[in-house]
């Protein structure tokens, strides 16, 4: 069999490119006889399980510059406008809202179990927190200590 056709072969076998396959020259000289009257698709498997064919390795992608730009940016470089997309709000991790929100609620559970607020009085400002009506903790102490009813 032609070299050429039995790397074609080889590579249907291995699901590769024939341009993926090497032929070791020494193992190719020992099996001369045998692969110049291989036949079928068996031949081939056995001339593959000989070592005569062999499949090159993948070549990936380098992640050199990747690990240089990593390293920079550890560094706090690569952080000017020109690398920045979206509003600087979109560039925070956490919602600015959920932060709040969520220290607001806590404020108000320590100030109910203080004996601030009675339920009534605390599920009415529980929604007001919930509608956004407080700037911060801040302004939620005044208006339960009555200087903005």
């Amino acid at each position: 069999m032609k070299l050429n056709k039995l790397k074609e072969i080889s590579g249907e076998i291995l699901k590769t490119s024939k341009h993926k396959l090497v032929i070791d020259k020494k193992s190719y000289e020992d099996n001369k006889e045998f692969v110049d009257k291989a036949i079928t698709r068996q031949d081939v498997r056995d001339i593959l399980s000989k070592g005569v064919i062999q499949k090159k390795q993948n070549t990936g992608q380098s992640r050199g510059r990747a690990r240089v730009l990593l390293k920079k940016k550890k560094q706090k470089r690569m952080r000017g406008p020109g690398k920045r997309k979206g509003t600087p709000a979109a560039r925070n991790k956490e919602n600015a809202y959920n932060k709040k929100i969520r220290g607001l609620r806590k404020r108000l559970k320590e100030l109910r179990k203080e004996d601030k607020l009675n339920g009534k009085s605390y599920s009415k400002v529980y929604l007001m927190v919930n509608r956004n009506y407080f700037r911060g903790k801040k302004q939620l102490e005044e208006y339960i200590n009555g200087e903005n009813k």
